[in-house]
């Protein structure tokens, strides 16, 4: 006969396990991450008895947890896309309210530049207007200033963000391989209930840990897994992980990087194919800040820069040559640094980078690495790749002959300033160009005085023969001496003529009147400055300037008089007229056009990660509620289940009663 008895206890302890656990879920019905448990209650082994079977009670199997794992593993690769949709539209619609915002934007103070020199033009005579000319340039170039510290703001708070990021997921590698730890030792005891809660909490872990990256689970043996992250990298490995930390980027230190470690040792990897929230901050970093950088950087380098030209084309109320009104574009410094030098190991040296035509000009940056160099005769050879088109050219040059090296079609070239002797460059040494990166950062307002605004034409004039086949452009830089025996008038204009470079350290060059008569008894000479490429040729009290490219033997520079009045304002409206003229871009675009642009790219950007960020927000919700679906507390359903097992635990209670009784009449009958 079945044990009435033991069959009873069997249900009192049935009962107990369901309405503990029925507890459980409604106490952690609130719980993030929480699997619904039931208890998994199948009936005893029955006894025999003759040609039947009598039922023997429950047993108890475990405690099960209420979980799909391809819901899960689908909730995480949705968390990884809405988090990564998320700070992409965060980063681009922070740069789209900077660029387009009027209080930060730069369209106003240039468009007040230019009415200022309208006002000039028309009242070319008083100093009032040139005055007020100079406070809207002062201005203009304080908003370009202020608007790079604001990117700058930006750009250093996505590399705190990264240094955050790393830190975050090594804490949860750390906290899934601890969990992972606990779960193997409770793993084949009879503690279920305490592992199921362990799994939420891993998964709970693991949940968190794709919002950073693109996470991919695998099951290992004793219900531990292994965490794979980005393009395969391992983190976790049972009860072992490893670190990610945030170091500092080769050549910009700034520029944080990331790289695995464990056991001391690390190794860099590309942050930008992690997935989730890390890549979203490369990306915006690479791709929006750091281009909105060199944008703004071509902006103003191209508008300062034909500003500067065309002043240097007038002369002052003082009768002098027109001097640049702005920073010097090609100082030495400005193109030292817009190189950056790769602590690779292969050599040291100084390289600068010089602006030679801003209609070439662009926002891309270029990576320049060594294909070889020989020390004996200083020939080298660089394949430079633009980091935005992918397109190469191989170039070569000569580091003795101090010539600069032009790249194709970029509008810049190449000055190789020296080569370490005990450290000579090697195939495969690396260096970074950024033409326009530290343009707006740089750039400044060099003259105050109103008087120094070159509003009418220069009194003498350089003019560039057609026929010349070098590519070197001339301009008269000052007047030194109007006294000089030599000085020419409206009558006797005076021709240079370049007769042959003696080396490529200096311009050799003779003078001839109007009638081609030669003036100059010997040869003159002007040294070349390596670094710039300019040098400057002289006589007469006139000084001319060759600004870049090379000068061949019978190139030919006129100098033409150019008589000045009262109320001449044809340089100056030469000046205005640049607002429309398009000089960037391939003689394409004017200056607003670049920044018009420049904001139409990234306001497009943030239009696109709005409408994503929104879509991955509802699959994301999706797939959580199918979670939910499956693992969620039901508050009715477990009230329910409360009165059943308490009825369950009433009536096994009554069996037990029963067993209690009819055991007594027993024992009274055998009295």
């Amino acid at each position: 006969m079945a044990d009435l008895f033991q069959i009873g206890l069997s249900g009192i302890y049935s009962s107990q396990a369901s309405l503990a656990t029925t507890s459980h879920n409604i106490s952690n019905v609130s719980t993030e991450g929480y699997s619904r448990q039931t208890v998994d209650v199948t009936s005893a082994q029955a006894q025999k008895l003759g040609t039947n079977f009598i039922g023997n009670g429950s047993i108890i199997n475990g405690i099960d947890r209420a979980y799909d794992q391809f819901a899960f593993k689908e909730n995480i690769i949705n968390t990884s896309a809405h988090a990564y949709n998320e700070v992409s539209y965060t980063q681009a619609s922070q740069l789209d309210k900077l660029l387009s915002n009027e209080s930060t934007s730069v369209t106003k103070s240039v468009l007040s530049l230019f009415s200022a020199l309208g006002d000039v033009a028309d009242h070319p005579n008083t100093i009032e207007t040139r005055s007020v000319f100079l406070e809207d340039a002062s201005n203009m170039i304080n908003q370009y200033n202020t608007l790079y510290q604001q990117l700058e703001t930006q750009y250093s708070g996505v590399n705190n963000d990264i240094e955050n990021s790393a830190a975050a997921i090594t804490e949860l590698a750390d906290n899934i391989a601890t969990l992972n730890g606990r779960i193997l030792a409770v793993s084949g005891s009879n503690s279920g209930g305490d592992a199921n809660d362990l799994l939420d909490r891993r998964n709970q872990a693991i949940t968190a840990l794709s919002e950073y990256v693109n996470v991919s689970v695998l099951e290992a043996d004793n219900d531990m897994v292994n965490i794979f992250i980005g393009s395969g990298q391992g983190l976790v490995m049972g009860v072992h992980s490893q670190s990610i930390v945030a170091v500092n980027g080769d050549p910009d230190p700034a520029r944080k990087e990331l790289a695995l470690s464990h056991k001391g040792k690390t190794s860099q990897v590309d942050g930008s194919k992690f997935g989730g929230k890390v890549s979203a901050l490369f990306e915006a970093r690479e791709n929006e800040i750091e281009r909105a950088f060199n944008q703004l950087g071509q902006n103003v380098i191209g508008l300062t820069h034909a500003i500067n030209e065309q002043q240097k084309q007038g002369q002052t109320l003082d009768g002098e040559i027109g001097a640049a009104l702005f920073n010097d574009i090609n100082s030495d410094q400005a193109m030292k640094s817009r190189v950056l030098s790769h602590a690779d190991g292969k050599g040291e040296a100084t390289l600068s980078v010089r602006i030679d035509d801003l209609s070439e000009l662009s926002a891309d940056e270029f990576t320049l690495i060594v294909d070889s160099y020989d020390t004996g005769t200083g020939d080298i050879t660089f394949e430079v790749t633009n980091n935005t088109t992918g397109a190469k050219e191989t170039i070569i040059g000569n580091s003795s002959t101090g010539q600069r090296i032009e790249i194709p079609g970029a509008g810049i070239s190449i000055g190789i300033d020296s080569i370490s002797t005990s450290d000579p460059l090697q195939a495969g040494k690396e260096f970074t160009l950024r033409p326009t990166r530290l343009g707006a950062q740089q750039a400044s307002l060099d003259e105050t005085d109103p008087t120094k605004v070159a509003v009418a034409d220069a009194e003498i004039k350089a003019v560039v023969s057609d026929t010349n086949t070098g590519t070197a452009t001339f301009h008269v830089s000052d007047i030194v001496d109007k006294g000089d025996t030599n000085y020419m008038d409206e009558d006797s204009p005076v021709t240079i003529k370049i007769s042959v470079n003696t080396t490529t350290s200096q311009v050799a060059y003779n003078i001839f009147d109007k009638n081609d008569n030669q003036i100059n008894n010997t040869e003159l000479t002007a040294p070349i400055n390596a670094l710039t490429g300019k040098a400057t040729l002289e006589f007469g009290g006139v000084k001319v300037e060759m600004e870049k490219g090379i000068a061949v033997a019978g190139d030919e520079i006129t100098l033409n008089y150019n008589e000045t009045g009262e109320g001449d304002n044809r340089n100056i409206l030469a000046m205005s007229d640049l607002q429309n003229t398009k000089i960037m871009n391939d003689g394409k675009s004017t200056f607003q056009d670049v920044y018009s642009e420049m904001i139409s790219e990234i306001g497009a950007k943030t239009a696109n990660a709005d409408v994503a960020m929104q879509s991955s927000a509802i699959l994301k919700n999706q797939s959580f509620e199918r979670i939910q679906s499956v693992s969620g507390v039901n508050m009715d359903e477990e009230a329910a289940n409360l009165l059943m097992y308490q009825q369950h635990y009433s009536a096994a209670a009554r069996v037990i009663t029963i067993a209690s009784e009819l055991f007594d009449t027993i024992l009274q009958a055998a009295r």
